[in-house]
């Protein structure tokens, strides 16, 4: 299974509060990974990848200024505020992009930073932020937002004194983060809780770090699976961080068995309708596998309702799946899905990540051929979704 984006990301971004060489192994090859280290080698850094490996020398960072065409391109390019307030007082930026999939503000990391000693303002179009050394606060997050609580705890990490955070996010993506920064030198408690604890420390040293297997696209797998059929293993999956969709998945008939080194997943022949379905803040459902679902419950035998806590405007894909033959019902952050679809294949075009791979997905369920668009989204998050379906028996083709 290979490495987790959302691990991955702010990890990287961290990196460049290290005055010298981080070292990451399992480092997805994707497109968000290839952007975030164009960024991270225009303000400075050095960075090669062998394989799996990757490299990173922070040593000499020249700029605070991250350029355009690649903060527009990935929301996650905004958790670089932390870093480098740490460890060059400024940065620069446009406001982020990525997937559009909702309102996704980012005026809760710029009220956190605040309590931290920053400064922000905005000209034309450019949001600027500086500060003195960071002195430690108590911040209180209004939202359990992940990016949120990453871009804090990475400030605080290097800001004079102690910085209580209440209401942080407690996705294994964040433990992730506080056991790279930790394994660096940092002094942080509480990873992974709703209260994380960080005493900051004048510098970070050296460190090598794996990153955990990707427990959203070891899920789409296994949603593909129980909604085309078939038995796949899902090798290194981390079912400890999955107990949701295992949970619903195995409600709606997939015959799964946790083994240390990964999950076996079955189809049981029929997709069960789980009734009602609502994603939310970790453990719950998680948003990111919202739409693959979607694909499973066209192929229930019954009507189901999906309804998104996390993001609105993310249900973009239902206009390309009824193309197919689905039959979804959309009223704002609610979808109904009518189940027995017949899909039949056609040209369908992926607006975001998620809803890409889903549409792969179903291209997989339905009956002659699809042709997916806009390859290059789905690419942002699986190294090589054509490589692995071709690998479990799917006629599938496609350039990169």
């Amino acid at each position: 299974m290979q490495g987790s984006k959302n691990a991955a990301l702010p990890v990287l971004a961290a990196s460049l509060m290290v005055p010298g060489v981080t070292t990451l192994t399992n480092c997805p090859d994707i497109l968000d990974v290839a952007c975030m280290c164009s960024l991270l080698e225009h303000v400075g850094a050095k960075v090669s990848r062998r394989k799996k490996t990757l490299t990173v020398d922070a040593s000499g960072i020249v700029c605070h200024k991250l350029p355009r065409e690649y903060v527009t391109r990935m929301r996650s390019s905004v958790v670089l505020a932390g870093p480098m307030l740490g460890r060059c007082r400024e940065i620069a930026m446009t406001y982020p992009g990525g997937c559009v999939i909702g309102d996704r503000p980012i005026d809760m990391h710029i009220r956190a930073l605040e309590r931290l000693g920053v400064t922000f303002f905005d000209e034309q179009g450019i949001l600027y932020a500086r500060c003195g050394r960071l002195r430690g606060n108590t911040v209180v997050l209004p939202f359990p937002s992940v990016g949120a609580t990453q871009n804090v705890v990475m400030a605080a990490a290097l800001a004079e004194g102690i910085t209580k955070i209440e209401g942080c996010a407690a996705e294994p993506e964040i433990v992730a983060l506080c056991d790279f920064l930790n394994g660096a030198g940092a002094r942080i408690q509480g990873g992974g809780s709703r209260r994380i604890t960080v005493e900051g420390v004048k510098s970070l040293h050296e460190s090598t770090y794996r990153v955990e297997a990707d427990r959203i696209v070891a899920g789409t797998y296994l949603i593909g699976t129980l909604a085309a059929g078939g038995e796949v293993f899902l090798e290194n999956a981390p079912a400890g961080q999955m107990e949701s969709v295992l949970e619903l998945t195995e409600s709606m008939g997939a015959i799964l068995r946790v083994c240390p080194d990964g999950i076996w997943v079955r189809a049981g022949g029929t997709v069960f309708s789980p009734k009602t379905v609502e994603t939310g803040v970790y453990p719950a459902f998680p948003t990111d596998l919202q739409s693959p679902l979607l694909v499973a419950l066209c192929r229930a035998q019954s009507q189901s309702s999906l309804t998104e806590r996390i993001f609105n405007g993310r249900f973009a894909v239902a206009e390309e799946l009824n193309k197919m033959g689905a039959c979804i019902w959309v009223e704002q952050n609610r979808a109904v899905i009518q189940g027995k679809a017949a899909l039949a294949g056609c040209h369908v075009t992926a607006k975001e990540l998620r809803g890409g791979a889903a549409l792969v997905l179903a291209g997989v369920c339905a009956k002659g051929g699809t042709v997916v668009s806009n390859r290059h989204f789905i690419d942002r998050g699986y190294e090589d979704i054509v490589r692995d379906l071709r690998g479990l028996g799917v006629d599938i083709d496609g350039e990169k």
